[in-house]
């Protein structure tokens, strides 16, 4: 069960986007290539190295995810700190082994994001807690090195600009939904995230302005699937704006997401699979374990 337990506190669903964005990537800058070995070790080295992230934020975050009530390992004491720092480092050496098992690029990727999700949690930085910090660390992780590691040739095409300049506009939205429900606890243990300082209104009329452009962005790469989830994002957000309540931000932060991957599991049908059971033994795993339900879109 503890093996289980790891697992879980990886925190797989929230893996949905790095492997949704590394596949369409992937599809949108070659679609007519095979998918070969070198891409599996890669994603199994983007893995691991984001699970590490989740692992070291856990163990930063404890006071504030204790009031905002998230789900908590290390707070109902399923997994001791020592014990989430040693899946910390395993998962990451372990990460950066299988990445020289690929190619150099995806090396110095690996490296580069392990890095940038230790000062996203952790002292002195703590990125996560600084008000631009926070989003430029998720905009470029996500954004932009994710994608990059689903490349091999990062020559000077306008293309490959375009499809990191969406991905960088979708996560960006998104994240600027997210730290909505979390106000309350990043203001009282002292975090000055950007939640701290703009109303919701203003959060959500900033997040609209990047799928707006995001929409441009998926106009220029030519793809109508792309257009779609641009489209019923800037839905969403415009319901967000007018009826601002926590289930409509956190459907409207959820749902685009889904629309990716499930975008990723039309390219990639084995994908669509993977999600469903993952869903389904997440759904088995929480109830068991902690008697509710999750994943939920709302």
């Amino acid at each position: 069960m503890k093996v289980i337990d790891f697992i879980f506190a990886a925190r797989p669903m929230l893996l949905l986007p790095v492997w949704s964005i590394y596949l369409l990537a992937f599809k949108l800058r070659y679609p007519y290539q095979a998918w070969e070995d070198s891409n599996t070790l890669a994603l199994v080295s983007l893995t691991l190295i984001s699970a590490g992230a989740y692992y070291i934020n856990q163990i930063f975050d404890y006071d504030s995810d204790l009031i905002n009530q998230k789900i908590g390992f290390l707070q109902k004491d399923i997994i001791s700190r020592s014990q989430m720092m040693a899946a910390y480092l395993s998962v990451s050496v372990v990460s950066v082994i299988a990445a020289f098992c690929s190619d150099f690029m995806t090396v110095l990727i690996i490296i580069l994001i392990g890095l940038l999700g230790l000062a996203y949690s952790a002292s002195p930085l703590r990125l996560k807690d600084r008000p631009i910090g926070g989003l430029l660390a998720n905009v470029i992780a996500y954004g932009i090195l994710v994608p990059l590691t689903a490349v091999t040739d990062i020559g000077g095409d306008i293309h490959l600009i375009y499809i990191i300049f969406y991905f960088c506009l979708l996560v960006a939205a998104g994240y600027l939904l997210t730290i909505i429900p979390d106000r309350e606890g990043d203001q009282q243990t002292g975090k000055m995230t950007l939640a701290a300082g703009l109303s919701d209104r203003q959060i959500i009329m900033s997040g609209l302005a990047l799928v707006i452009t995001s929409l441009l962005m998926a106009f220029l790469i030519f793809n109508a699937f792309l257009v779609a989830v641009s489209t019923v994002s800037i839905c969403l957000f415009v319901i967000a704006l007018l009826t601002p309540d926590e289930k409509a931000i956190l459907f409207t932060c959820k749902l685009p997401i889904l629309l990716v991957s499930l975008l990723a599991g039309y390219y990639f049908p084995a994908y669509l699979v993977f999600m469903l059971v993952l869903l389904v033994m997440t759904r088995l795993y929480y109830k068991k374990r902690f008697g509710i339900i999750y994943p939920r879109i709302n």
